[in-house]
């Protein structure tokens, strides 16, 4: 029997419909027969009714007693059920890419000395979960086998204000770039960043006008937060008010402040992230991007080849372990060659370039 998705679909948009009206009619009806107290107990038990069951929810909906094709999302992505075959995959984007799957993290030692750089971690996560949100579990998988680094190199995505200062609090560097500050305040000038904040309760804006409230609370996400207001009279006649506010509610400016340590190590990264001698240090995570390279290319790290993410995860590491026995045969026949054991990368074409124009 040939999968459904193989058949020629409809072309006409009446015809699609009413496929789309059968399709949902048809797989309510054995819904319902499926979970009735006269069916079987094998039919009622199996495994398959949970996810059909999810599946028509997303796509269909009742309308007036019919069987309608929903015209919105009925469930957030992380999830949304993509395939029947492959129930744990999630769709994700990330800029201009789109893919069904999962996410990869890899992580890899890594300095500026001759040794040997081999990956320690390679998870597999859901595809919809951010990068921030596994920075803090890749370290503690790290502890919890006594690997935890003095510094760890990471990109962009795993930078949060809450990571860096949670890697402060145990004694850990978080190398990153932060992204910078957003907002179209922030590009009048008038951004968090603008205001002085004395941590007894007091807040002056860059016009030196002190906050009149101070109130600790949470955020809808549940993390903490301060929200510092300004007084309405002082705000309304403030010379520059259309830089830095835009409410017309007879209310003064509203910051969302985080807290204290959070606060301050944001301020600290966006400060010194632009500086040479950051960048210097940062340079040298780009080792982890040969490695992905490696794995794509040479490996098939982003084609899973088996269903469910416990058997991508297998697939994952066994790669990892590749990759990592390929660089220690390379070290052990370079070390009796008398060479180093880690050869060096080339120069790019651009750096090559560089060098003769300095020259």
């Amino acid at each position: 029997m040939h999968r459904f998705e193989l058949q020629r679909l409809p072309k006409g948009q009446e015809a699609k419909e009413t496929l789309r009206r059968q399709v949902g009619t048809d797989s309510w009806h054995l819904l319902q027969a499926a979970t009735d107290a006269d069916a079987p107990q094998s039919v009622r038990a199996c495994p398959g009714l949970e996810h059909l069951q999810q599946m028509w929810t997303q796509h269909f909906e009742w309308v007036d007693g019919q069987v309608r094709w929903r015209d919105g999302l009925a469930v957030e992505s992380a999830e949304r059920v993509i395939s029947p075959y492959e129930t744990e995959a999630r769709a994700s984007r990330k800029r201009g890419t789109e893919w069904v799957g999962y996410k990869v993290h890899l992580t890899e030692t890594c300095g500026e000395d001759d040794a040997v750089h081999v990956i320690v971690q390679a998870e597999i996560t859901p595809a919809t979960e951010q990068d921030v949100e596994e920075t803090m579990p890749l370290l503690l998988d790290l502890q919890a086998r006594d690997l935890v680094p003095e510094v760890r190199l990471v990109d962009s995505g795993y930078v949060s204000g809450e990571v860096l200062a949670s890697h402060a609090q145990v004694g850990i560097e978080l190398v990153g770039p932060l992204k910078q500050e957003g907002g179209w305040q922030h590009e009048t000038g008038y951004g968090v960043s603008a205001f002085q904040v004395d941590w007894q309760q007091q807040v002056r804006c860059p016009q030196g006008h002190p906050s009149q409230n101070w109130c600790p609370g949470r955020h809808n996400g549940g993390e903490e937060v301060i929200q510092v207001s300004f007084s309405a009279v002082t705000c309304h006649a403030c010379p520059v008010k259309e830089s830095c506010t835009k409410r017309e509610d007879h209310k003064g400016r509203i910051l969302t402040l985080s807290p204290q340590p959070v606060h301050e190590a944001r301020s600290r990264r966006r400060t010194e992230q632009d500086t040479p001698a950051f960048q210097q240090r940062y340079a040298l995570r780009v080792g982890i991007e040969g490695s992905l390279s490696e794995g794509i290319r040479s490996h098939g790290l982003r084609r899973a080849r088996y269903r469910g993410r416990a058997k991508t995860q297998l697939q994952a590491r066994a790669i990892a372990a590749a990759i990592n026995l390929v660089r220690l045969r390379q070290m052990l026949q370079r070390t009796q060659l008398g060479l180093s054991p880690r050869s060096t990368r080339p120069l790019s074409p651009f750096a090559r370039l560089r060098s003769r124009l300095a020259a």
